[in-house]
């Protein structure tokens, strides 16, 4: 009962808040100022979401090629972890030297950094690059995150464009209704000195 009684009243106060009512105090900058922040805000609910889609998908689809390319360069072994070395507190990595056997059962050793906790005699799977290097693994989330990136920079920066073109709207028009109250304000003075009484009391 009591929510039902008061929505109107929200509703009266949001429109008064947007510029929605009829207030006859309203100047012409008010009404502008509202058409342009209401198309503005519908530019950017249309342009923001297309264009990310656009360039965020041109972006998923050359970056996944590519990863998809080195990954084709790379190959997986299973080495033994032989030593260990300490943690550094800033990364969550071991460094450590691990020894796997070619095809040929020829041995090699190699630094390697461990994303985990790992112990000496341990199974790690490395990544060997074309020449036989250790190098990272293919990374299946690198396409996504780099689109994902640039998209909500790209939406960040259409926003900071219609944002800030909208401020300066908004501060030409509130020194236009500045100059318009000063004069204004001059105009009832010189009505009240010249009747010695106020408007609406006269």
């Amino acid at each position: 009962m009591t929510a039902a009684a008061g929505s109107p009243s929200v509703v009266r106060r949001t429109c008064r808040r947007v510029g929605l009512d009829r207030n006859p105090m309203r100047r012409r900058e008010d009404r502008v100022q509202l058409a342009v922040a209401a198309v503005l805000t519908v530019l950017f609910l249309i342009i923001a979401p297309l264009l990310s889609m656009a360039v965020g998908g041109r972006i998923y689809q050359t970056e996944d090629r590519l990863a998809k390319a080195q990954a084709a360069q790379l190959h997986p072994v299973e080495a033994t972890v032989v030593e260990v070395g300490k943690a550094p507190l800033y990364a969550p990595i071991t460094p450590a030297r691990v020894q796997w056997k070619d095809a040929l059962g020829v041995a090699h050793t190699s630094d390697y950094q461990a994303t985990g906790v790992v112990k000496a005699g341990a199974t790690v799977k490395i990544w060997l690059d074309s020449s036989g290097k250790v190098t990272e693994p293919p990374s299946s989330t690198r396409a996504l995150s780099k689109a994902l990136l640039i998209t909500t920079g790209l939406v960040f920066a259409i926003g900071t464009c219609f944002g800030g073109g909208y401020a300066l709207l908004r501060r030409g028009l509130d020194r236009r209704r500045a100059r318009l109250w000063e004069a204004e304000w001059a105009t009832v003075e010189r009505t009240w000195g010249n009747h010695g009484t106020r408007p609406d009391q006269a």
